[in-house]
C-alpha cells in the first residue's frame, strides 16, 4: 500500500484517522440485519469495520487498483459485494430495491459531491439512515434548509445533523479544506418519489432565475390574479424569491399548482 500513487483524476483523499472512522461507524448504529452501501471504498478503512458489523456491505470503487486491493484484503468476508464501476452510472433501484434496512455510510469523494446527492435524492431508494463525510463548504450548504435546490432537495426527505468537523490531517494526502460528518434521518411520513420529483421540478424552475420573484415567474403561466391567489394560499409573500421559501412553502405551493392543474 505504501507504493500506491494518488490519482488526481478522482481527487483522492483517503481517511486514515481511525478515531474519525469509529465516530462514523458509531453514528451508523449498525446491526446484523442492515445492508450498508459504501461509495468510494478507497483503501477500505471503513469497509473493514462495516463487514464485521453489518449483515451485507455493497461497495463501489472506480479505481481498479483500489478495487483489487480491497477485494484481496477482505476476501474472507462473504457478505461483501464490490463493484468496480462509477457509482453515478449505477442502476440503484434494480440493485438495491430488494434490500430492507438500507444504510449509506461513506466518505464521499469531493469531486462527485453534487451529482452524488442528486443521484441519492432522485433514486427513490428508501434509506433507513445516511452517515456521510463531505467537504465542509458543501456540508454547510446541505445543512441549510433553504437557499438552493440542494438544500430544499435534502430537507424534503431528511433531518440533517452535524456530527463533527474533521481536520485535513485525518486524510492522506491532506485536502486543502476541512470536512464535515453529517447524519441524515429520514422524515416520516416520507414524500413519495413521484411527488418529490414534481416538487423538485418547480424548485429547479424557480431557482433557474433566482433573482426574479416567484410571482413574476409564475404569472406568465397562471395570470396575475391566479398567481396571487396561489401564493396567498401557500403563505408566500409576493416579494419573495425562490431562496426565501422554506420547505413548507414548497410543499404548499406545488400542492396549490396541482390543484389548479387538476381542476
Amino acid at each position: 500500500m505504501t507504493s500506491f500513487h494518488i490519482s488526481p483524476r478522482w481527487g483522492q483523499h483517503f481517511l486514515v484517522d481511525k478515531a474519525v472512522r469509529d465516530i462514523i461507524i458509531d453514528k451508523a448504529d449498525l446491526k446484523k440485519e442492515d445492508t450498508v452501501v459504501e461509495v468510494g471504498v478507497g483503501k477500505g478503512i471503513l469497509t473493514e469495520v462495516l463487514v464485521q458489523k453489518a449483515g451485507k456491505v455493497i461497495g463501489w470503487e472506480i479505481d481498479e487498483r483500489l478495487y483489487r486491493m480491497v477485494r484481496e484484503k477482505l476476501k474472507d468476508y462473504s457478505n461483501l459485494v464490490l463493484y468496480r464501476e462509477d457509482f453515478l452510472s449505477a442502476d440503484l433501484p434494480s440493485l438495491l430495491s430488494s434490500f430492507s434496512s438500507l444504510k449509506l455510510v461513506s466518505n464521499i469523494p469531493y469531486a462527485i459531491s453534487s451529482p452524488f446527492f442528486s443521484k441519492i435524492l432522485e433514486s427513490g431508494i428508501k434509506w433507513d439512515l445516511l452517515v456521510l463525510m463531505v467537504q465542509r463548504e458543501f456540508g454547510e450548504k446541505v445543512l441549510q434548509k433553504k437557499g438552493s435546490p440542494l438544500a430544499v432537495g435534502v430537507h424534503l426527505l431528511y433531518e440533517v445533523e452535524k456530527v463533527r468537523e474533521v481536520s485535513p490531517g485525518s486524510f492522506s494526502p491532506p485536502p486543502a479544506v476541512r470536512s464535515l460528518i453529517l447524519k441524515f434521518i429520514p422524515l416520516s411520513p416520507q414524500i413519495e418519489p413521484d411527488a418529490y420529483k414534481e416538487i423538485m421540478r418547480w424548485v429547479h424552475f424557480l431557482f433557474s432565475q433566482r433573482r426574479k420573484k416567484v410571482e413574476k415567474l409564475l404569472r406568465p403561466q397562471l395570470g396575475r390574479e391566479k398567481t396571487r391567489e396561489i401564493l396567498a394560499r401557500a403563505h408566500i409573500h409576493p416579494e419573495w424569491r425562490a431562496e426565501h421559501l422554506e420547505i413548507e412553502h414548497w410543499i404548499a405551493l406545488v400542492s396549490q399548482l396541482e390543484t389548479i392543474a387538476n381542476s
